[in-house]
């Protein structure tokens, strides 16, 4: 679903995953027997944590999208609440302040360099031969500082001369 963040994992004495910011356990040990003032061994996280919050952020920015999404829609069909939309733009300011993205690939040229997976093919009518377009976001690809965190879903469209050729 993701992929796992490129650190050093360093195993202790009860063989738990921790996640160090030093280059090597004894400079981080060397640094609590110092008494190192911003740095506990207490507030030491295990790997897990980390992989867990990455799971929790791209789960909530895919529910963000589909929201937003959803009040698209009201907005066009029903006319919605000011207050709501403007809630709406907070979260995605916080998530944009964070510098996690959300791609929603529709309308773009697919490629296999693309951080999706494609669900479906489709034969489509108004694509140019030998093009292939993303005509669906089924879910969106998130970006944390610009690395792929959740890879994105999506239904593409390709010529029906493609497909009748093969």
């Amino acid at each position: 679903m993701f992929q796992k963040p490129k650190i050093k994992i360093v195993k202790d004495q009860n063989d738990k995953g921790l996640i160090y910011f030093f280059k090597s356990k004894a400079d981080f040990d060397r640094c609590i027997a110092g008494g190192c003032k911003l740095i506990a061994a207490e507030n030491a996280q295990d790997a897990s944590d980390f992989v867990l919050t990455i799971e929790l952020i791209s789960s909530l920015a895919v529910e963000m999208w589909r929201l937003d999404k959803r009040i698209e829609k009201a907005k066009i069909s029903q006319g919605i609440d000011n207050a709501i939309i403007d809630q709406v733009q907070r979260i995605k300011d916080l998530f944009r302040k964070q510098e996690i993205e959300i791609c929603d690939h529709t309308g773009v040229d697919y490629n296999d360099g693309l951080s999706v997976k494609a669900l479906h093919i489709e034969e489509v009518e108004n694509i140019p031969k030998g093009k292939m377009k993303v005509i669906e976001t089924v879910k969106p690809s998130i970006y944390y500082k610009g690395k792929v965190i959740s890879h994105g879903e999506v239904i593409v469209g390709k010529s029906k001369d493609i497909l009748n050729k093969e």
